[in-house]
């Protein structure tokens, strides 16, 4: 479940508007080379544990908050290698929320960087209970206007190991994840003719990815080319077999100082029989998450972005996704387009970290907004 979340750095924003601002920051927080609010040495030095409030605002599961407690077993100044202001950390911690929907749950994490970063290994493990609506399979279909609430309650957990080929930008990993659900609908759905539904998901896969972008948090140049598989069945956990698919590649450019742009191409599809909650679905701005699912979706967003100064960028979104039980079907579904308009400011120059908001309309003039750290895309 995708989410969008604030940190106490975003509601130091109003800091950082000018001199007379930057006269108002404290010492610790202020550039040296213009002045302006900047949180770079103080996230560069942060060791220990570091709390960080969340605010939800995903469509799909209303307004919300919670708390994230990370804890870094060094700084990222005192990980640098050479060539570099920062190195990422062994990484571990814990989060919850919940929402004005009746949503909740919350999650263990850890990351361990091996070997200079040649290796990289991210576990978790977790539970929750969504309260989400189905809007069927079929765009255009009478469940897009008239949803079904249904809530889903998971435990789940998930590793993921990842190598770096050689001094290359490819990366090769292995990964597995098990849930177990339980789901009950308001009224069973057509689709689904079970009111109650209790199934154990788990899904062994490998994966691919080409990573040159200039830098993880907020990519102005290079590409980020990413392919998975996982197959799912009792023969590593789980009820059901199925196979899922995913490609996605990310595409940066600055042609000059204040014009940059960014491209998002995605597709995901499922063969077999998968529950409903694990077919792909269209993941954009302005679109609910599960909202818009089937058996195969493509997706394609691009991003223009104008820097004011050094500081502010401002930036246009739109993109475009269809979804369809099979590839044939693909080229006769309807098209589900959203965008918006969105802003960011340079909060830590030296890690190249941008925070703002994104404002975003989807199909029928749907509202959403999103507090971002970094790039919108992962």
């Amino acid at each position: 479940m995708r989410t969008r979340y604030g940190c106490p750095a975003f509601l130091l924003l109003a800091l950082a508007t000018g001199p007379a601002a930057a006269q108002r920051a404290p010492e610790g927080f202020r550039d040296p080379e213009d002045g302006r609010f900047d949180l770079s040495d103080y996230l560069l030095t942060r060791r220990g544990l570091l709390p960080m409030p969340i605010l939800i605002t995903e469509p799909a599961l209303g307004y919300g908050g919670g708390l994230a407690l990370t804890y870094f077993s060094q700084s990222l100044a005192e990980g640098a290698r050479e060539g570099r202001d920062f190195a990422i950390p062994t990484i571990a911690g814990g989060v919850g929320f919940a929402t004005a929907g009746g949503s909740y749950g919350g999650a263990l994490f850890y990351f361990q960087p091996y070997k200079h970063d040649r290796f990289r290994i991210l576990a978790a493990l977790g539970g929750a209970s969504l309260d989400l609506d189905f809007f069927g399979f079929d765009p255009d279909g009478p469940l897009s206007d008239q949803p079904i609430a249904y809530t889903i309650k998971t435990v789940f957990t998930g590793e993921r190991l990842q190598a770096r080929l050689g001094d290359t930008h490819l990366f090769i990993g292995a990964h597995y994840s098990y849930l177990q659900t339980e789901t009950a609908f308001a009224t069973p759905p057509p689709e689904i003719p079970e009111q109650h539904l209790d199934v154990n998901v788990a899904g062994l896969g490998v994966g691919l990815e080409f990573d040159t972008r200039d830098n993880l948090l907020n990519a102005l140049r290079g590409m980020d080319l990413t392919v998975n598989a996982t197959w799912f069945g009792p023969s590593v956990g789980g009820d059901e077999s199925f196979n899922k698919y995913s490609v996605q590649g990310l595409f940066y450019g600055q042609p000059t100082t204040q014009w940059g742009y960014g491209l998002r191409v995605s597709s995901g599809f499922a063969t077999g029989d998968p529950p409903f909650f694990e077919k792909p679905s269209l993941s954009m701005r302005g679109l609910p998450d599960t909202k818009y699912l089937n058996d195969v979706t493509v997706l394609a967003e691009a991003e223009l972005r104008y820097s004011i100064d050094a500081r502010w960028t401002l930036l246009a979104f739109g993109g475009s996704g269809r979804v369809a039980d099979t590839w044939d079907e693909i080229p006769d579904a309807s098209g589900i387009a959203a965008g918006g308009l969105g802003f960011r400011y340079l909060i830590a120059r030296r890690l190249g970290l941008g925070s703002g908001l994104d404002f975003a309309l989807g199909p029928g003039a749907e509202f959403a907004f999103y507090i971002q750290m970094g790039s919108a895309w992962r």
